[in-house]
């Protein structure tokens, strides 16, 4: 078997250079002696933690070799190794405690000194194919008809009554440690995504109490939104959303829009973008305290679930009469309170909220996986209840992608939640308005702003982006935002632009439609002009 031949040599090598020998022996002996072949010539599959070979049999088995994407730009070289360590530890215990269908795990070791010299793990290969391939665009293709997508959506009601029967006394992540299953470190997508467990000073679990769990994510996303890069988030700007839109040229063209607006003023990593965030965090503890009463005794006594942080249709896999045969990706794995599990997936993407007419095959399975007697106890669990948090799962769904920044629309997420509290009175724009003006936000944004880019700095951003001095573009970004008062809440020594209503300006869906629709009319306009000469 040839090894050792560089990156450069074979595809096989794209991510990471290693033993492939010594991958094809181990595998050979865990197989008692069955010979084992690794293709120099096959292409890693990555996604977006990991990259990922098989090894063939001769007997036609497929194995999968796994391992992290080296020097990842969100993670830390100790969050890899822990993520890979608790995943093995789960898929483990589920086989052994569950018929949840999961890979089987072989062999692991999360660290590069070992014979195949990088970090891995060894596991079965999933059957069938993924969901992903019989999606297209927004909606299922012609494979699928909608008893099929129901039958698929029913088997992941079943597949979520059984992890509500996986509880444990802590909220964090499962490890194997002498033999044994433990819960330790929390390693949710908000403790540890985007670079936040670089963060000091945040909680980390394990958890005893849900309010210790909600406060500690609280807690990252302040000093996320405080001091690391924002990326995409802009609370007031959000990124447009493809069904918003009848075509991709349209959603397109109101992306430039809207990335244009944010561009102007450094808008997503300035400190009034900032400060908004941090208002949202805040109010986002008393929005949960309010809200959780619909959640209490759920559980007797208090206990927490196992739960898959990222049910995409890239994860799940079926076979050709839609059953479910494997899922995968089960790193960021922790232990929740009971109504963040009971929220259905997000598809096609996690950050995507399920459609209602899929929703109901959910809903439906989770019922008939409970039983016929769904007023009996099941294992300290009040099954009543956990249908109905199914039912109301909106502000779970919410909450969760919005504390871990899964999202393109973070004021959508908060909306909701705010309106499940404040149903009828005391607008969400205007308790924004009324917090800009407090003490404590200005001296805040003051504070960060001697970390925004200069003047000069943001001007040359500008220049990158509008090539030319005086476009339309780059004139109705500048009138957007002088229009929109941006940051003047926060500084009192600012003018006040054309707006003083007591409300924040959103640039979102409405305004982009507006002027795409103004300027196919100016075009059109032109167009009739011309003809006419």
């Amino acid at each position: 078997m040839a090894h050792n031949m560089g990156k450069e040599a074979f595809p096989l090598f794209q991510y990471d250079e290693f033993d492939v020998a010594a991958l094809c022996h181990l595998a050979s002996e865990m197989r008692r002696g069955v010979s084992c072949t690794c293709d120099l010539n096959q292409r890693p599959k990555r996604g977006g933690y990991n990259w990922a070979v098989f090894v063939s049999f001769e007997d036609g088995v497929e194995w999968v070799f796994r391992s992290p994407v080296k020097n990842h730009p969100g993670l830390s070289g100790e969050s890899v190794v822990k993520l890979l360590l608790s995943e093995a530890a789960t898929l483990k215990y589920l086989k052994v405690y569950t018929d949840i269908p999961v890979p089987d795990v072989y062999s692991y070791c999360a660290y590069p000194n070992n014979p195949l010299r990088i970090p891995y793990i060894l596991m079965s290969k999933a059957e069938g194919k993924s969901l992903e391939t019989m999606w297209k665009g927004n909606n299922f293709n012609d494979h699928l008809d909608s008893l099929e997508v129901n039958k698929v959506m029913s088997q992941l009601g079943h597949i979520t009554w059984k992890l509500a029967q996986v509880r444990f006394a802590q909220i964090g992540s499962l490890f194997e440690e002498n033999g044994y299953f433990v819960i330790g470190q929390c390693l949710s997508k908000g403790h540890v995504r985007h670079n936040r467990q670089s963060l000091g000073g945040i909680p980390r679990g394990p958890f005893i109490s849900e309010s210790e769990f909600y406060l500690s994510l609280i807690a990252a996303l302040i000093k996320h939104a405080e001091t690391l890069p924002l990326g995409h988030h802009c609370f007031a700007a959000p990124v447009p959303s493809r069904n918003d839109y009848p075509n991709k040229d349209m959603w397109r063209d109101a992306c430039d829009l809207r990335n244009d607006f944010v561009t102007v003023g450094q808008k997503v990593d300035g400190a009034a973008n900032r400060v908004d965030y941090v208002i949202a965090a805040h109010a986002l503890n008393y929005l949960i305290s309010q809200y959780s009463g619909n959640w209490s005794g759920i559980t007797y006594p208090v206990s927490f679930a196992l739960c898959h942080p990222d049910l995409t249709m890239s994860n799940i896999f079926v076979d050709d009469q839609c059953n479910i045969t494997c899922i995968i990706d089960w790193e960021f794995t922790t232990t929740v309170p009971l109504p963040l599990l009971l929220s259905p997936p997000g598809f096609p993407q996690s950050r995507h909220r399920l459609d209602d007419t899929f929703y109901v095959g959910f809903r439906d399975g989770f019922k008939d996986a409970a039983g016929p007697d769904a007023q009996s106890p099941a294992m300290g669990l009040s099954v009543p209840k956990a249908i109905e948090c199914v039912k109301n799962s909106k502000f779970a769904w919410c909450l969760t992608r919005f504390l871990a920044f899964d999202s393109t629309d973070d004021i959508a997420l908060f909306r909701t939640m705010w309106e499940s509290v404040y149903p009828s009175h005391q607008k969400l724009e205007s308790y924004f308005f009324s917090q800009r003006v407090l003490p404590y936000y200005r001296t805040l944004y003051k504070k960060i702003r001697q970390e925004d880019l200069s003047e000069p700095q943001i001007r040359k951003t500008e220049t990158d982006l509008f090539t030319k001095p005086m476009t339309f573009e780059l004139s109705l970004a500048r009138h957007l935002t002088m229009i929109s008062d941006w940051g003047f809440n926060y500084d009192p020594h600012k003018c006040a632009g054309l707006r003083d209503t007591g409300q924040i300006f959103i640039a979102e869906r409405r305004l982009w439609q507006w002027i795409l629709e103004y300027k196919k009319q100016q075009r059109d306009r032109i167009g009739f002009e011309e003809c006419e000469f």
